[in-house]
């Protein structure tokens, strides 16, 4: 079993967003990820949305105080602080962009969360922590940047026994053939919904869950669309770059697909 197609550089993934980073948090919000709604008539805004989504991961990590929990991928360090500001858990986040590292420090010291939730520059598929580091791990949207078999392999070393992985990760469409991009270029990667039983086994977890919510997150890419548009002008004045040239860099960077899903994967250690 392997990935749909290999792992981009890290040097290409941290400068993506560092990038599209400012754009996204003033067009979207500080949690680099899909929103969650309801359903049609869900009115909420995409900051509840994200959150939403958040917490639903937090369920699946079953986690209380005393607990480790690692962050892979953590972006600027929002999930990191829900998660230990709603379990009590302590929570390591790691990031391959040392501008995320810093943005999420500062983010922890201004909540006052510094003693229970840091930050630090690390790849995921190769962790400087020993095994059975960590009570549970987080990949919010994260694995699709990297080559699933071997980042699963270091996560379920990392786990201790019995250890929960809750991830989600980006889907290739449904409908019709996927065929992966072989530009080393592009910094993500998508893979099919049947294929993770077989990553979750292979890498030797058990799998407790594998759910599609695209038809929950589907309408982030609209009403990320939007929140550029309102933003824009406020965007340029400040960063004195067009969001066109931001965007146009973002879209070489991505895979040419009509659309994509999205599935949260849960998985344990035995």
């Amino acid at each position: 079993m392997t990935s749909p197609s290999p792992a981009p550089p890290g040097g290409q993934v941290s400068d993506y967003y560092s990038s599209l980073g400012p754009l996204l948090q003033m067009a979207w919000d500080d949690n680099f990820h899909f929103g969650y709604w309801d359903g049609p008539s869900d009115t909420s805004s995409v900051r509840e949305a994200t959150d939403r989504f958040t917490d639903l991961l937090i369920e699946r990590l079953r986690v209380g105080p005393g607990d480790r929990v690692l962050d892979v991928g953590c972006g600027i360090g929002k999930p990191a602080l829900r998660v230990a500001s709603t379990t009590g858990a302590g929570v390591l986040g790691i990031t391959i962009s040392e501008l995320q590292v810093k943005q999420a420090t500062e983010a922890a010291l201004t909540e006052d969360m510094a003693g229970q939730v840091s930050f630090r520059y690390a790849d995921a598929m190769a962790m400087p922590f020993g095994e059975a580091s960590f009570d549970a791990v987080l990949a919010f949207e994260s694995i699709n940047h990297m080559h699933r078999p071997t980042a699963l392999r270091e996560i379920a070393r990392v786990l201790a026994p019995g250890g929960r992985l809750v991830l989600t990760d980006v889907t290739a469409p449904s409908e019709g053939g996927y065929q992966p991009e072989d530009d080393p270029d592009v910094v993500t990667s998508l893979t099919r919904l049947q294929d993770w039983p077989g990553l979750i086994s292979d890498a030797g977890l058990v799998l407790d869950e594998l759910t599609d919510v695209t038809e929950h997150t589907k309408d982030t890419a609209n009403r990320m669309i939007d929140g550029i548009l309102k933003c824009r002008r406020e965007f340029e004045e400040r960063h004195g770059v067009s969001v066109q040239e931001v965007l146009d860099a973002a879209k070489s960077a991505l895979p040419t697909v009509p659309s994509a899903g999205c599935a949260i994967v849960v998985a344990h250690k035995l």
